[in-house]
Protein backbone atom coordinates (compact mmCIF):
# COMPACT_ATOMS: atom_id res chain seq x y z
CA UNK A 1 0.00 0.00 0.00
CA UNK A 2 2.83 2.20 1.01
CA UNK A 3 4.54 1.61 -2.61
CA UNK A 4 1.43 2.83 -4.31
CA UNK A 5 0.79 6.16 -2.58
CA UNK A 6 4.56 6.72 -3.33
CA UNK A 7 3.95 6.06 -6.64
CA UNK A 8 0.67 8.27 -6.83
CA UNK A 9 2.48 11.15 -4.68
CA UNK A 10 5.58 11.17 -7.27
CA UNK A 11 2.56 11.10 -10.19
CA UNK A 12 1.07 14.05 -8.82
CA UNK A 13 4.38 15.81 -8.51
CA UNK A 14 5.08 15.06 -12.03
CA UNK A 15 2.01 16.14 -13.46
CA UNK A 16 1.69 19.18 -11.52
CA UNK A 17 5.59 20.47 -12.65
CA UNK A 18 5.00 19.70 -16.32
CA UNK A 19 1.92 22.14 -16.29
CA UNK A 20 3.40 24.42 -14.73
CA UNK A 21 5.94 24.63 -17.33
CA UNK A 22 3.57 24.86 -20.51
CA UNK A 23 3.76 28.09 -21.08
CA UNK A 24 7.48 29.14 -20.77
CA UNK A 25 9.35 29.17 -24.27
CA UNK A 26 12.64 27.85 -25.90
CA UNK A 27 15.34 29.14 -23.88
CA UNK A 28 19.39 28.87 -24.76
CA UNK A 29 22.20 30.32 -23.38
CA UNK A 30 24.54 33.14 -23.48
CA UNK A 31 27.64 32.02 -25.25
CA UNK A 32 29.94 35.04 -26.18
CA UNK A 33 29.86 38.94 -26.21
CA UNK A 34 30.50 41.45 -27.69
CA UNK A 35 29.89 44.45 -25.76
CA UNK A 36 30.93 47.15 -27.96
CA UNK A 37 28.83 46.32 -30.96
CA UNK A 38 25.85 45.29 -28.09
CA UNK A 39 25.54 41.50 -29.83
CA UNK A 40 24.74 38.11 -27.59
CA UNK A 41 25.53 34.79 -29.46
CA UNK A 42 23.25 32.08 -27.56
CA UNK A 43 23.39 28.08 -28.11
CA UNK A 44 19.72 28.15 -30.16
CA UNK A 45 19.54 28.45 -33.42
CA UNK A 46 16.78 28.33 -35.97
CA UNK A 47 15.99 24.86 -34.80
CA UNK A 48 15.09 26.15 -31.46
CA UNK A 49 12.75 29.07 -32.87
CA UNK A 50 15.64 31.40 -32.66
CA UNK A 51 14.73 32.98 -36.49
CA UNK A 52 15.77 36.18 -37.70
CA UNK A 53 13.80 39.01 -36.44
CA UNK A 54 12.09 37.30 -33.32
CA UNK A 55 12.06 39.00 -29.59
CA UNK A 56 14.76 36.85 -26.80
CA UNK A 57 15.01 38.06 -23.30
CA UNK A 58 17.59 37.31 -20.79
CA UNK A 59 16.86 37.49 -17.42
CA UNK A 60 20.09 39.68 -15.73
CA UNK A 61 20.80 39.72 -11.57
CA UNK A 62 23.42 41.73 -10.38
CA UNK A 63 24.46 42.89 -7.20
CA UNK A 64 25.22 46.56 -8.86
CA UNK A 65 22.39 46.82 -11.27
CA UNK A 66 19.33 44.71 -9.74
CA UNK A 67 17.19 42.57 -11.40
CA UNK A 68 16.02 43.33 -15.14
CA UNK A 69 14.84 41.69 -18.20
CA UNK A 70 16.86 42.61 -21.69
CA UNK A 71 15.52 42.14 -24.39
CA UNK A 72 16.51 42.34 -28.28
CA UNK A 73 15.53 40.65 -31.52
CA UNK A 74 17.48 37.99 -33.32
CA UNK A 75 20.07 39.52 -36.62
CA UNK A 76 21.11 36.10 -37.87
CA UNK A 77 21.13 32.75 -36.74
CA UNK A 78 21.99 29.54 -37.74
CA UNK A 79 21.15 25.56 -37.51
CA UNK A 80 22.58 26.36 -33.45
CA UNK A 81 23.65 29.35 -32.56
CA UNK A 82 22.08 33.31 -32.92
CA UNK A 83 23.24 35.97 -32.53
CA UNK A 84 20.83 38.87 -30.58
CA UNK A 85 21.24 42.56 -30.86
CA UNK A 86 20.77 44.66 -28.12
CA UNK A 87 21.68 48.63 -26.69
CA UNK A 88 25.69 48.38 -25.93
CA UNK A 89 24.83 49.57 -22.32
CA UNK A 90 22.18 46.53 -21.68
CA UNK A 91 24.89 44.28 -23.46
CA UNK A 92 27.74 45.20 -20.71
CA UNK A 93 25.40 44.15 -17.91
CA UNK A 94 25.16 40.50 -19.72
CA UNK A 95 27.57 37.64 -17.85
CA UNK A 96 27.92 34.20 -19.76
CA UNK A 97 25.80 31.34 -19.24
CA UNK A 98 22.66 33.99 -18.62
CA UNK A 99 19.83 31.70 -20.12
CA UNK A 100 18.15 33.40 -23.29
CA UNK A 101 14.25 33.21 -23.62
CA UNK A 102 12.20 33.15 -26.77
CA UNK A 103 9.22 36.01 -26.24
CA UNK A 104 6.10 35.13 -27.29
CA UNK A 105 3.72 37.45 -27.38
CA UNK A 106 0.26 36.90 -25.92
CA UNK A 107 -1.33 37.40 -29.65
CA UNK A 108 0.35 35.16 -31.40
CA UNK A 109 -0.51 32.38 -28.44
CA UNK A 110 -4.44 33.82 -29.75
CA UNK A 111 -3.70 33.30 -33.24
CA UNK A 112 -2.39 29.78 -32.87
CA UNK A 113 -5.58 28.95 -31.16
CA UNK A 114 -7.27 30.54 -33.92
CA UNK A 115 -5.79 27.73 -36.52
CA UNK A 116 -6.44 25.01 -34.50
CA UNK A 117 -10.29 25.70 -34.27
CA UNK A 118 -10.46 26.65 -37.73
CA UNK A 119 -8.41 23.33 -38.69
CA UNK A 120 -10.92 21.41 -36.17
CA UNK A 121 -13.66 23.13 -37.91
CA UNK A 122 -12.24 21.75 -41.76
CA UNK A 123 -12.25 18.36 -40.41
CA UNK A 124 -15.55 18.40 -39.29
CA UNK A 125 -16.66 19.51 -42.15
CA UNK A 126 -14.83 16.67 -44.03
CA UNK A 127 -16.44 14.54 -41.86
CA UNK A 128 -19.85 15.53 -42.76
CA UNK A 129 -19.37 15.37 -46.43
CA UNK A 130 -17.84 11.90 -46.00
CA UNK A 131 -20.85 10.82 -43.83
CA UNK A 132 -24.10 13.05 -44.30
CA UNK A 133 -26.03 10.53 -42.07
CA UNK A 134 -24.06 10.88 -39.12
Amino acid sequence: MNKIKLFLFAMAIILIVSTSFMGIAMAAQVTGINKSKGRIHINGGVNDGFIPGATVCFFVSSASYGDEFVCGSVVSAEASIATVKVSKSRAKKMKMGTEAMLHVEKEAKEEVEDVDMVEKKAKEETKEKEDPFR
